[in-house]
């Protein structure tokens, strides 16, 4: 009887930034090897979370985000092992800049 190994649950690398016009977040998830089929990918108003599983391993993990995006206008994109998301944000930017004395 041969023992099945446990899959071994990875982070994956994750870029996450504001897109050109600062209108919401652009982000990047690499997860090689994985087929599109076997992504699963949740929002929430000021998260996500991704899991990407292949045969040996799983990608896995959940990230904050900053300020609140529109969960219903998200939009995700995968290509050669690369997980592509647009989320607008839910209020526009209103930073003020602050002297420093």
């Amino acid at each position: 009887m041969s023992e099945e190994k446990p899959k071994v649950v990875i982070l994956p690398s994750v870029i996450i930034c504001h897109d050109e016009k600062d209108e919401g977040y652009d982000i990047e998830v690499e997860l090689p090897g994985v087929e599109k089929k076997d992504i699963e990918l949740y929002f929430w108003s000021r998260g996500f979370c991704v899991d990407g599983n292949k045969k040996d391993l799983t990608y896995s993990g959940c990230y904050t985000l900053a300020h609140d995006v529109k969960i219903d206008e998200v939009k995700a994109k995968f290509e050669s092992g690369l997980l592509k998301i647009k989320a607008p944000f839910k209020e526009k930017l209103r930073a003020k800049k602050v002297p420093i004395e």
